[in-house]
This record gives structure tokens, sequence and C-alpha cells, in this order.
């Protein structure tokens, strides 16, 4: 009888743990994604025409924009296409005016929400199931974008360690962009409203960039600015120390978390214009 007693204790105990691990992986996920449903604009209401796209992953839909790239000279087609990988918080619709920077700055744009945002199925999403987002959607990149044109991956915020992230996994990548992003998870909680919580024995998402750069083979370009409320001005720096050569570090003075390619276009412009001239990296492996 006291066997099966201490069994009993042992299966409620487990089953406790399992219940508690489970809602702190929830809650991890949840305050770092922040998902949005929202669907508030499209490319069209700003005269952009554009296709809707879907992308199958696990058996669940990636939806997203294909944004061809305006003509930057008469007769002449662009050549450069990008990924664009937006931050938490808010789904394509409140990122359209960065996107269409990039558009106007001459690239294809493949534009998606990992599962949980907009219109892509789930509910919540994980680093394991935004990887697979991003990763699927890079092969879809690969079937639209001009053949023989460079390919670059765009991430911001979080979106930019889920670019460092694929970036570690694709070798045909022209170049690598990352935009107002941190260094880790763990780094950054000490930054937020949840610096209270004792992360290290419970964490299960990790999006460590400072870890992963250093196995980038390829042209990075990073940005921050200097009045940036969510992620401090130095991870930036950070980032780019581990970065392998060739990098870029761009401090853009006076700019926000969310700003850059819009308030601050011509610097954010002419950086992408000596990326686009940047010779591609040849990587073994």
């Amino acid at each position: 009888m006291r066997h099966a007693w201490k069994l009993i204790v042992l299966t409620i105990a487990l089953i406790c743990t399992l219940v508690a691990c489970t809602s702190l992986d929830h809650l991890q996920r949840k305050a770092i994604f922040r998902p949005s449903k929202a669907i508030d604009a499209t490319p069209r209401d700003q005269g952009v025409n554009f296709e809707a796209v879907t992308i199958i992953v696990n058996g669940e839909r990636v939806t997203g924009w294909w944004i061809p790239a305006a003509q930057i000279s008469a007769g002449r087609a662009p050549r450069a296409s990008a990924l664009y990988l937006h931050g938490s918080g808010f789904s394509l619709s409140a990122n359209l005016p960065r996107i269409l920077r990039l558009r106007e700055a001459g690239f294809n744009v493949l534009a998606i929400d990992y599962r949980g945002f907009g219109a892509s199925d789930g509910d919540l999403p994980s680093e394991e199931s935004a990887a697979a987002d991003a990763h699927a959607a890079w092969a879809e990149l690969g079937k639209r974008a001009p053949p023989n044109g460079a390919r670059y991956i765009y991430g911001h915020s979080l979106g930019g360690a889920i670019a460092v992230d694929l970036a570690t996994k694709v070798r045909d990548a022209a170049g690598l962009v990352v935009e107002s992003s941190f260094t880790s998870v763990r780094e950054l909680l000490p930054h937020t409203a949840y610096k209270w919580i004792p992360l290290a024995p419970v964490q299960t998402q990790f999006f460590d960039s400072l870890e992963k750069l250093p196995k980038i083979c390829m042209p990075v370009l990073f940005f921050h600015g200097t009045n940036d409320y969510r992620i401090p001005t130095e991870m930036a720096q950070s980032l780019f120390d581990a970065a392998r050569e060739p990098k870029r570090l761009e401090i853009v003075q006076g700019a926000r978390h969310i700003d850059i390619p819009t308030r601050f276009n011509g610097q954010w412009r002419a950086a992408i214009a000596r990326l686009l001239e940047t010779a591609p990296l040849k990587c073994g492996g």
C-alpha cells in the first residue's frame, strides 16, 4: 500500500511539473511573439499590385505577399529580391510602409506572416515554428525570384533574430539585413516587463543571435536607432562585433524602433545600396 501511495504521489508530481512547464513555455512564447491576427491593409491600398501567397508548412498555411519591385529604369527589370521577416506584436498590415520601402529600393519582396499571425494558421508561434516558416518562405522566394538574381534576407526586431537563424541554414543568400534587433532573449529580458522571471531554469525560447552570427557566411548590414525604446543600441554593437566580415553597422541618430526605413529613408537606402554592391561570399560546406 505504501508503494502504491508513493507511485500516486510521484505521478501527481510529474503531472504538475509537466503542466507547469507547459504553462511557462506558453507564457514565454506569448510574451515574445504577442501575435496579432489583424489584417487592416494590403499593398493594393497603396496602389501597389501584389499576389497573395500561401505556403504549406507541416500541414498548416503560412500566408504572405509577393510584391514585384518598381521598375528602376525603363525596360530594365530589377534583379534583387528580399524575404521580409517582421517583428512581434503586429502582422504584415502594420509593416506595410516598411515593406514598400524595400520595393521602392529596387527589391522584389516576399513578406510572410508566421503561423499565429495575420491570415496564417495557428494561434501561438514558437522559435521552432517561426524558423520553419522562414525556411519554407526562403524556398518559395527561390521559385519566384528572377533567375540568377541576388536574394537577401531582411529581418526587423524579432524578425531579425529569425533572419539570423535562417542565414545559418542557407548558402544561397547574397546578404542579410538585421534591423533594430537583439542579441538573445536572455540578454533582452532585463530590459522588459518580465525581468522578474528567473528564466534560466525554465527557458524554452532562446533566439540567440549572438551565438549564431559567427556561423554566417554572407555580407551583413545592421541598423539601429539611438532612440530605440525597446532594444538598447549597445546590442547592435554586440551583434556587429560577433558577425564576420564583410559587415556594416548603421547607427541612425534619432531613430526609434520602427521608423528607420520610413523617417530616415535616405540613410537607410544608401546603406542598402552599398550592401547590393557587396559581392556575395563563397562558403564551403
